[in-house]
């Protein structure tokens, strides 16, 4: 393949619907288990504050590296300025709800009391909905635009950086919350991008590590009724 056909326009975007899907399932989740979490249990209490963070860490950098690698492209190419400034405005209102709920899952940490936990609860709540309807409008409005507009290598750029900040072990377990959300067809061609040394890894260790990890997360969930799917 040439220099130029490689750097040609078009890229499948479907990878960041898997990602998309964990963040919907996982902030929709953390609100039952709160819930249903006992306040004298402070060793579920401190896992599941842990968890609420990474994913709260995990979704600023996904929007930071938006931020910084899609929508200056998108504007360069001269899509839609509004449906572009709207994503903008999206991530800085999810932003303002991330912070609540990161101060509330300390409060809840190290204080804990009924109070805390329904602002908690409240607060992942009105998090899932909003970022549920911007990542609707995302993959409905940008994503066909990004895939006609970035080049398979600034696409390539965007997934990298998205997996960097987590350590090596966090990562493979990350990837067994994408490996939920995906059928096989979508499981494979995922797999695909990521190197054969880190593949290995998922199947030796961070498959089980996943799996143990959502035991814990969510034993008390079945007992109250909460739907996990």
């Amino acid at each position: 393949m040439s220099r130029r056909a490689a750097q040609a326009p078009g890229c499948d975007t479907h990878d960041m619907v898997l990602v998309h899907r964990v963040f919907s399932r996982e902030f929709r989740l953390l609100a039952d288990i709160v819930e249903v979490t006992s306040p004298g249990d402070a060793e579920q209490v401190a896992r599941v504050s842990e968890h609420g963070r990474e994913m709260l860490n995990a979704l600023h950098h996904h929007h930071g590296c938006e931020d910084e690698l899609v929508w200056p492209r998108l504007r360069s190419a001269q899509v839609d300025s509004a449906l572009v400034e709207r994503m903008r405005i999206q991530h800085e209102e999810i932003d303002a709800v991330m912070r609540r709920v990161d101060h509330e899952l300390a409060e809840w940490e190290h204080q804990g009391g009924t109070e805390t936990v329904d602002l908690l609860v409240d607060d992942l709540r009105r998090l899932h909905e909003i970022l549920t309807e911007h990542l609707r409008l995302e993959e409905d409005s940008v994503l066909p635009i990004v895939a006609e507009t970035l080049t398979e290598s600034q696409w390539a750029e965007l997934g990298k950086r998205g997996m960097a900040f987590l350590p090596m072990s966090r990562a493979l377990v990350f990837l067994g919350h994408i490996a939920e959300e995906a059928d096989a067809r979508e499981w494979s061609q995922f797999l695909s991008h990521i190197p054969a040394p880190i593949r290995l890894l998922y199947r030796l260790a961070g498959r089980r590590g996943h799996a143990r990890e959502i035991a814990l997360l969510r034993r008390d969930l079945a007992s109250a009724g909460k739907v996990v799917k």
